[in-house]
């Protein structure tokens, strides 16, 4: 009799740990344990599903390089001839719709000024622009895939035109650097094309630069020499 009843006691002390362990495991809260899944996949609340979203996007910092087409207006569009123009850029996301954009670009440029029947003047035109802005993205959940997949963007901003001015013929001046302030503004889209890491992007601007007189038009006042940039290009962007 004894022996029966510490059998039948075993019995149920056995069973009764499986239980608890089997209601434990059950419970039990293992977390994200995939840090490259879709986070869409996880119950958040909808503020925390956007942050969540947007981490795993990653586009907190995009580094890239544009090669384009510089093309004056105005008075300096007559004399200055159209000349590729390449630039890198950085940016930094504070969400998905903003963010803030380093920029820099190179173009040199062949200017030739015919102040009069008799004389033509040739002038290597180089410029250094160097600026600071914003993007802006536009909210594209509720816009055709083929919209959404652009990324369509306004840019907005302003910064330095450094110009630097070499007389190759007809005329004695000396070579000049002059520092102007600008302003640009602009749009593009960019479509990824390796993995959401890598985009490619058309963009386009119009940078209205403040010139100052270059020597050109003090000596000769019948030449314009006012006008600003516009500067389409293609742009290859890292996103880390």
């Amino acid at each position: 009799m004894r022996k029966s009843l510490i059998l039948c006691l075993l019995a149920f002390c056995l069973f009764g740990a499986q239980t608890v362990r089997a209601e434990s495991q059950d419970d039990e809260y293992l977390g994200v344990t995939d840090p490259f899944g879709d986070p869409a996949a996880y119950e958040f609340g909808e503020d925390e599903r956007e942050d969540k979203e947007f981490f795993h996007l990653g586009r907190f910092l995009m580094v890239g390089a544009n090669v384009g087409l510089g093309i004056f207006t105005g008075g300096l569009g007559t004399s200055v001839a159209p000349a590729a123009n390449f630039g890198g850029k950085l940016l930094y996301f504070f969400d998905k719709r903003l963010c803030f954009e380093i920029a820099g670009s190179y173009g040199s440029h062949l200017d030739t000024v015919v102040p009069n029947q008799t004389q033509t003047i040739q002038i290597q035109y180089d410029v250094i622009t160097i600026t600071g802005g914003f993007r802006y993205y536009f909210d594209t959940q509720a816009a055709p895939r083929a919209v959404a997949v652009a990324n369509p963007y306004l840019a907005f901003g302003g910064g330095a035109y450094i110009r630097q001015l070499t007389v190759l013929s007809g005329a004695s001046a000396s070579s000049s650097d002059t520092s102007q302030f600008g302003l640009y503004g602009g749009g593009g889209i960019e479509f990824p094309i390796y993995r959401g890491n890598i985009y490619l992007g058309l963009d386009a601007r119009y940078h209205f630069v403040f010139w100052s007189d270059d020597g050109i038009q003090a000596q000769y006042p019948a030449v314009d020499r006012s006008g600003g940039i516009f500067i389409p290009q293609v742009t290859l962007t890292y996103n880390f």
